[in-house]
């Protein structure tokens, strides 16, 4: 039977950085690989404030697409020479 380590003799050169890289990874102390996984994840949350934000925006966007059209349809009926008065 052959060492654990024979096959790295020939392994290629990623396989070995990867294999090095985790060795020094595991090096470290949990507490710094919790620290650097809840860091990472921090960034993925939408705070609520961003979520108010974020709903307000899109609502305003939908009063404003709805007033614009409703302008364009109601502005056209006006001008179309219909015989019904206005008041």
């Amino acid at each position: 039977m052959g060492k654990k380590d024979a096959s790295g003799y020939n392994s290629q050169p990623v396989e070995q950085y990867r294999k090095q890289i985790g060795k020094q990874d595991w090096k470290k102390s949990r507490h710094a690989v919790k620290n650097m996984k809840n860091r990472s994840d921090q960034g993925n949350e939408a705070t609520p404030q961003q979520i108010v934000i974020m709903i307000a925006l899109v609502v305003l966007a939908m009063a404003g697409l709805y007033a614009l059209l409703l302008w364009n349809v109601g502005g056209g009926l006006r001008q179309g020479g219909t015989d019904v008065p206005v008041t």
